[in-house]
C-alpha cells in the first residue's frame, strides 16, 4: 500500500472535477467561502494533478467526461489511501449515497448546484475530518516513536531471548489469528514498553493500540471501562459508550497488572477471549471483535492460580505465549549500556550539557541491586542530572538510597572516608547495627558479597520458619525478587 501523502501548500485546496457548466458553478460558490479552487472537466487531468501535490479534498461532480466516478476514487486512493472525497451526483457507477459511501466518499450530495448550503456543509464535514485524520494519525505515530525492537536496549542472553521469541512469534502469525502474550516480570522491568513493541511491529501496527492498568481502577469501574454500557444501564449512565474491547478492534488491548481482577471479572474476561464478543452493561445484543490481547503481571499468577485468587483457566488461556523480562540486576553490562542511553536522552530533553560517567558511577550501577529495575536507574540517573554540578556523575554519593544499603553495594574502595555517606562507612568488627540488616563479624581476610547475601535470606528465611512471604517483607523485597535469589543460591 502506498505510503499517505504529506501535501505541502495551502490548507484548504480543493480539486473540483466534473461537467463545464456544473464545475464554474460549485467553484465560484467555494472560492467565495475563501478555498483554493482548482477546476476539472475530467477524471484524468484531476488524477495527474492530485498525484502532484496532493489536495486536501477532492469534490467529484458526476457524471465526468471521460470516466467513471468510482474509477477515479480508486485512482485516488491508489496514490493517497487517506484521499478525501465528497460525491456529487451520479453516473453509471455510482447511483447514489449507497455507492459512494461504499467506495469510502465522505460525503454525498444529490445536487451541488441547486443544494448549494449543503455542498459548503459537505465540504465543511470533510475538511474537518481531514483535520482530525491528521491530529489522530499525529498522536499514533507519537505514541509509536520508540518502539522498535532496538529500543528494547541490551545484549545480555537473557533479553535477547525475550526479543527473539517475540519476533519469532509475530513473524509466524502475519496471517492468522494472533495469540494471547502473557508478560511477566519485576515491577519496572519494561513489560509497557515490550507489549508497544509487540504491536507497533507487527501486522496490526495502523489499528489501535489501547492499553489499561487494571491495578489503577477500581473494580466497580473496570468493567464499564473494559466492556462498555448502554445508556440506562445505571444511574449514570446518560449515554450509552463502549468498552476498550470495541475501542482496540482490529488493534491490540494490553491488559497491564492484571492479576488484580477480582474472580467475577475473571470469568467475563475469560468468555470475552474464548469467544471474541462482548455485551456492554445493560445491552441485550453480543459485539463481535477482533483483538490482540497482551496481558502482564508482576506477580506470579500460578501462584495466585494455586491459593484460589487468579482462575486456572484464564490463566491457561493467557498464558499461551508466555516471557519474563529479566530484572535489571540479572542482565550484566546491559545495566551501563542503558544509563549511559538514559543520560543521553534525559540531557536532550532537558538541553543541560553532556554528562559521563565517573569510575565510581559504572561501579555503582554494576554492584547496586536496582530492587526498582530500569525504571529506578532512569529515575536516579535523572535526579544526578538535574540536582548535580560535576561534570562526572558520581552515583554512589548523589544517589538517594535507603537508609540500610543493599547487600550488593559496595563503596569505591579508593574513595576518601570522609567523602562517603555515614550509611556506608564501615564499622568495627563486633556486631553490626540494625541499620545494617544482620549481626554478623566481619572477617579480616574478607568475605564475598554472594556469601553475605546468601546468610542474610538464611537467617531471614530461619526467623520466619521457612515462610518466604514474612521473610520477603523482613527484607523490603517483592517475593518473587526473594524465589529468585532463593534459587540462585541453590537454597530451595
Amino acid at each position: 500500500m502506498c505510503e499517505p501523502r504529506q501535501r505541502v501548500g495551502p490548507s484548504k485546496q480543493l480539486l473540483v472535477a466534473g461537467g463545464h457548466a456544473v464545475t464554474e458553478a460549485v467553484g465560484a460558490r467555494l472560492e467565495g467561502r475563501g478555498f483554493e479552487v482548482e477546476l476539472f472537466s475530467n477524471g484524468v487531468d484531476c488524477v495527474r494533478r492530485f498525484s502532484g501535490d496532493g489536495a486536501d479534498l477532492v469534490v467529484l461532480c458526476l457524471p465526468l467526461d471521460d470516466v467513471g466516478g468510482a474509477d477515479v476514487i480508486r485512482d485516488l486512493r491508489g496514490i493517497d489511501p487517506l484521499a478525501n472525497v465528497v460525491v456529487a451526483g451520479r453516473d453509471h457507477q455510482i447511483q447514489g449515497p449507497a455507492q459512494a459511501f461504499q467506495l469510502d466518499a465522505l460525503e454525498y450530495i444529490e445536487d451541488p448546484v441547486r443544494n448549494g448550503t449543503e455542498l459548503l456543509g459537505a465540504v465543511g464535514s470533510a475538511l474537518g475530518a481531514r483535520r482530525i485524520d491528521v491530529h489522530l494519525r499525529y498522536l499514533k505515530e507519537k505514541h509509536a516513536t520508540g518502539a522498535s525492537w532496538a529500543s528494547l536496549i541490551g545484549t545480555s542472553r537473557e533479553m535477547r531471548e525475550v526479543v527473539d521469541k517475540v519476533r519469532r512469534v509475530g513473524e509466524r502469525t502475519t496471517s492468522g489469528a494472533p495469540p494471547t502474550i502473557l508478560i511477566r516480570g519485576e515491577t519496572g522491568t519494561g513489560k509497557g514498553l515490550l507489549a508497544k513493541c509487540i504491536h507497533y511491529n507487527g501486522v496490526r501496527r495502523n489499528q489501535a493500540f489501547v492499553e489499561i492498568n487494571c491495578a489503577a481502577i477500581p473494580a466497580t469501574l473496570l468493567e464499564s471501562e473494559l466492556f462498555g454500557f448502554e445508556r440506562g444501564a445505571f444511574t449514570d449512565a446518560k449515554t450509552s459508550k463502549a468498552g476498550l474491547f470495541e475501542t482496540a478492534n482490529q488493534g491490540t488491548l494490553f491488559l497491564d497488572e492484571i492479576a488484580s481482577l477480582g474472580i467475577d471479572l475473571q470469568a467475563k474476561l475469560l468468555t470475552a477471549i474464548e469467544e471474541k464478543r462482548i455485551r456492554r452493561i445493560g445491552g441485550r445484543h453480543a459485539v463481535q471483535f477482533d483483538v490482540q490481547i497482551v496481558a502482564a503481571s508482576h506477580m506470579d499468577l500460578g501462584e495466585k492460580v494455586r491459593t484460589g485468587a487468579f482462575r486456572a483457566d484464564l490463566y491457561h488461556r493467557l498464558n499461551v505465549v508466555s516471557v519474563v523480562l529479566p530484572p535489571l540486576r540479572a542482565r550484566g553490562a546491559d545495566k551501563l549500556v542503558l544509563a549511559r542511553v538514559f543520560i543521553e536522552s534525559i540531557c536532550k530533553e532537558y538541553g543541560i550539557p553532556p554528562r559521563n560517567l565517573s569510575a565510581d558511577a559504572e561501579q555503582y550501577i554494576m554492584e547496586y541491586s536496582w530492587p526498582g529495575n530500569v525504571r529506578e536507574l532512569r529515575n536516579q540517573i535523572e535526579r544526578v542530572l538535574l540536582v548535580g554540578n560535576d561534570d562526572e556523575l558520581i552515583l554512589g554519593d548523589q544517589f538517594e538510597r535507603p537508609s540500610i544499603p543493599p547487600a550488593s553495594y559496595r563503596p569505591a574502595s579508593n574513595r576518601p572516608e570522609s567523602s562517603r555517606p555515614a550509611s556506608s562507612r564501615p564499622t568495627s568488627n563486633g556486631p553490626i547495627t540494625k541499620r545494617n540488616a544482620f549481626s554478623m563479624t566481619l572477617p579480616e581476610e574478607g568475605i564475598g558479597l554472594e556469601e553475605v547475601e546468601r546468610e542474610l535470606i538464611k537467617r531471614a528465611l530461619a526467623r520466619f520458619e521457612g515462610n518466604v512471604s514474612r521473610a520477603a517483607r523482613f527484607l523490603k523485597i517483592s517475593r518473587q525478587t526473594l524465589m529468585y535469589r532463593i534459587k540462585k543460591h541453590g537454597m530451595e
